[in-house]
């Protein structure tokens, strides 16, 4: 009797041994965790794109600021990043000179819609006037300095300042850098903005104050209520030997008609000054060439 239990136990732990060997093959296979950081190396940053190199012409306007220049292209300003590597070629290039350049349109991280236009390289364009000076305007035959410094107060400060000499017919000026002689036109002019600017007349040696000044009333009248400054007012000013000094002047610009003589030949100078922010250095400069002025 006690045989048969033991082996209907044995049979029984046998019977529940398969059973569970069959339950745990039907179990799903537990994979390991599968750490998706580990292998995986992030991409690195797309680099912008660049276009291919684009060669154009225009006129340099100037430095915007340290690493940019402006340049007028077909009369458009456009503005392009400059480099250490790029800059020294601009040493020898002034402001208003036309030149030959190459760029490269780069864009800009984040934003496919806005373009970098970074200067690979710049030339100027040689002109028939250069071995005269970049604001001469014409062929400088004076015995003068081709160089020289004037003095000019500029909101209070004076200060030497340099300057080129200019050749105008029959007679010949000094130039500040900022400005530009036009000898074709007799004109002096702001490179900045040559709204400011200067008319010269060489007066004819039969020429009757009061005439001008009858003209120049007629003229300024036009833009203001005109003044004539007093030879007492003029005493203490840079223009203290004017024959004639008259202004007009409006929320816009302001108008001045001056006569001077020099060695018996007279100078008629129309001046217009817009208001902005070139104005307040405009002027001094302008006096200060005037009274440069020599016959030839």
């Amino acid at each position: 009797m006690r045989n048969t239990m033991n082996i209907s136990a044995s049979l029984l732990v046998l019977v529940m041994g398969f059973s569970l060997v069959a339950c745990g093959n039907s179990s799903p296979t537990v994979q390991p965790p599968v750490n998706n950081t580990e292998e995986q190396t992030p991409a690195p940053g797309k680099q912008p794109e660049e276009s291919a190199v684009i060669e154009a012409e225009g006129i340099l306007t100037g430095w915007a600021d340290p690493h940019t220049v402006e340049i007028r292209v077909n009369e458009e300003p456009m503005s392009f990043q400059v480099g250490e590597d790029v800059q020294k070629s601009l040493d020898d290039i002034d402001d208003e000179d036309s030149v030959q350049f190459k760029y490269v349109e780069k864009a800009i991280e984040g934003d496919t819609t806005v373009k970098q236009l970074v200067l690979t390289e710049i030339a100027k364009i040689k002109s028939d006037d250069d071995n005269n000076g970049s604001n001469t305007g014409g062929n400088v035959t004076s015995d003068r300095p081709k160089t020289s410094e004037l003095e000019v107060t500029v909101e209070g400060m004076t200060e030497k300042r340099p300057v080129t000499l200019a050749q105008g017919k029959g007679y010949s000026l000094y130039v500040f850098e900022p400005m530009v002689y036009d000898a074709a036109d007799h004109e002096l002019t702001m490179k900045i903005d040559p709204d400011y600017e200067v008319e010269i007349e060489k007066l004819p040696s039969d020429y009757k104050l009061n005439d001008l000044k009858v003209d120049a009333k007629k003229e300024l009248s036009e833009t203001g209520a005109v003044k004539q400054l007093s030879e007492e007012k003029l005493s203490n000013g840079p223009m203290k030997e004017a024959k004639l000094f008259m202004m007009s002047q409006n929320n816009k610009i302001t108008e001045y008609f001056i006569v001077k003589e020099l060695d018996g030949t007279g100078f008629a100078f129309h001046i217009h000054a817009p208001v902005g922010e070139p104005s307040e250095g405009f002027l001094p400069m302008v006096y200060a060439s005037i009274n440069s002025i020599m016959n030839e």
